[in-house]
């Protein structure tokens, strides 16, 4: 959309619904001054396009409540009821369109977020600043509070670089749905979404043989950790794995403080193997994080399970999901709405035509590919070059073009 027409377009709808609306925002008024008492407004500096500092504005929905020693209580603690029902309904966000009238927000664009955020970004994320905050955005239409912060991020950055006049409509009605709908108005276990800290922690990963050295690259070309390591088992580890440091064995993964440091990745090619590490690791408290190289394609429309690693030239196109804990090999493709169960891997070359379904530990080997809308069971393994064209259940290998079953096993 052209700026100018996207400005004047904001004027218009802003202007108009403030009118429109005035004797509902008077209403809000009084119930918020009757539910949480003064101030009516909740006022805040947030960056706005470039990253300059503006005063936006909402309507109240927690009350002022601290702890013993005057820090605000958790956002679960002072979201009232009534908040709730704000936010639900997305009421408390109208006198933003002040901001837009004025000029320092639109209609339409990345959700202006807390001044505090903007040494944390890398310098992907601060591209979410190259046009001006909005009321309504592409990440709020899908999935609001409820996704990841790298998900949100990623939808942000997706919005600059295709924003159009039909793009913004097609958020606007989608937002109106959202309203109706009421959800993604909070990340799971939380209230609001959860703070962001930054993308500079550690990663540790788990198995330093080749298949490790591929995650330990991939993870540091991504730029995401400050440092990355090894934990490995083997009696004669060396100290270091091309340059990654190895801290020891397996069992320094017991320590409690570990987790509060590290995330962690799972280098283990075996489906099974990697399983049981991975429910080890998340029953420790670490977090398992998607790893995805920079000269992979990962659509912001495609969903990346957490443990996931997506190799350099792998492409995800728009509405394919993986499960956790996948691997998603060099060069390998999951065309659209592709469906990966956990644990599953992709080997390098291999390709799934759209609609594919991939059941909870299976393997597609080397160069295989799939027909589109073919359901593939648990635990099945798919030879390397294979050509599978017809649906197959739990358990079974298959080889050869057309792919046919060449061994049963128990699962």
């Amino acid at each position: 959309m052209n700026n100018c027409c996207k400005r004047l377009f904001d004027i218009a709808v802003s202007a108009a619904a403030l009118l429109a609306l005035s004797p509902l925002l008077l209403w809000l008024v009084y119930a918020v001054r009757k539910n949480l008492g003064s101030p009516v407004f909740f006022v805040q500096e947030r960056p706005g396009k470039d990253g300059k500092l503006f005063k936006m504005i909402k309507f109240r929905t927690m009350r002022d409540a601290t702890d013993a020693n005057g820090n605000p209580l958790p956002d679960s603690e002072r979201l009232t009821p009534f908040g709730r029902r704000l936010r639900a309904a997305s009421l408390d966000e109208l006198p933003e369109l002040w901001n837009v009238l004025k000029g320092e927000m639109s209609l339409v664009g990345p959700r202006p977020l807390l001044t505090a955020y903007l040494p944390l970004y890398n310098d992907f994320q601060a591209r979410r600043h190259e046009v001006r905050p909005g009321i309504t955005g592409w990440a709020q239409v899908n999935g609001r509070n409820a996704i990841s912060w790298p998900e949100k991020f990623a939808l942000d950055v997706w919005y600059v670089d295709h924003q159009s006049f039909w793009l913004d409509m097609k958020i606007l009605l989608k937002t109106v749905k959202k309203v109706f709908v009421k959800e993604g108005i909070s990340a799971a276990g939380e209230a609001t979404m959860p703070v962001f800290t930054g993308n500079k922690r550690k990663l540790v990963i788990v198995g330093a043989g080749g298949h490790g050295k591929v995650v330990a690259d991939t993870a540091r070309l991504s730029g995401q950790w400050q440092g990355v390591y090894f934990v490995d088992d083997r009696a004669d580890r060396p100290s270091e794995i091309l340059g990654f440091p190895v801290l020891g064995d397996s069992s320094l993964l017991g320590n409690e403080i570990l987790p509060q440091e590290f995330d962690a990745a799972v280098a283990v090619g075996d489906n099974a193997a990697r399983a049981a590490v991975y429910q080890k690791l998340h029953s420790l408290g670490f977090a398992l994080p998607a790893i995805i190289h920079p000269a992979a394609f990962v659509s912001p429309l495609s969903r990346i399970g957490a443990g996931t690693v997506v190799f350099a030239q792998a492409a995800v196109n728009a509405g394919a999901a993986t499960g956790c804990g996948c691997i998603i090999n060099t060069a390998a493709s999951i065309d659209h709405d592709c469906r990966l169960g956990d644990f599953v891997h992709i080997s390098p070359g291999a390709h799934l035509a759209g609609q594919t379904e991939v059941g909870n530990l299976s393997w597609f080997g080397i160069g295989s590919c799939s027909r589109q809308a073919v359901s593939i069971g648990q635990a099945v393994t798919v030879g390397a070059g294979a050509v599978v064209i017809n649906d197959f259940s739990d358990g079974l290998t298959v080889v050869g073009n057309p792919a046919k079953p060449l061994v049963e096993k128990q699962i």
